[in-house]
């Protein structure tokens, strides 16, 4: 017996980890767009009644599945990031400021960060663009979804975390240019 559209429905989202669109949706199941939304606020509306562990959320015209919030402590030890520690680090250099000049962050990183920014803007976390020919670099939405963090929440600790961390001009930061 096939499948009824709630667990096709149900089974997409739950296997694209980065989101999938509703055109993907339809696509694949060659479903009627209003049926696939009405599916997903169905599914929704059952997980909150038998109080789910997870949600789908709409996230940049892309459906994803969730962790209620209120579980994130329970399972936070148990996340890993597939991303090396230099990468990672240069990752930090650009989340702290927001948005940065590249030139500021090689100077900051060294040559190493080039390999760092292209592996960043290929997974999407970190957006390349020009300004009068200028190289700048900003976090992206999906930035924010990675790591589970409000963009606004994010702007005030990194802003708590730039003034506690101010520095003597006699101090020196180690970026660890692995």
């Amino acid at each position: 017996m096939m499948a009824d559209i709630k667990d096709r429905v149900e089974a997409l989202v739950f296997s694209y980890g980065d989101g999938i669109s509703i055109e993907e949706i339809q696509k694949r199941l060659k479903a009627d767009p209003l049926i696939i939304k009405r599916t997903i606020d169905k599914l929704n509306k059952e997980y909150e009644e038998r109080k789910s562990a997870f949600y789908i959320s709409s996230e940049g015209g892309k459906y994803i599945m969730r962790l209620r919030s209120d579980l994130i402590p329970v399972i936070k030890d148990t996340l890993k990031t597939d991303m090396k520690q230099g990468v990672l680090m240069t990752l930090s250099v650009i989340s702290m400021n927001g948005k940065m000049k590249q030139s500021d962050l090689i100077k900051a990183r060294g040559n190493v960060a080039y390999s760092h920014v292209k592996e960043l803007v290929s997974r999407g976390l970190v957006e390349a663009y020009y300004i009068d020919h200028k190289k700048y670099l900003k976090l992206t939405d999906k930035f924010y979804n990675y790591f589970d963090v409000e963009k606004k929440e994010f702007k005030e600790i990194t802003q708590e975390l730039k003034e506690d961390t101010k520095l003597d001009e006699n101090k020196v930061v180690d970026y660890m240019t692995k």
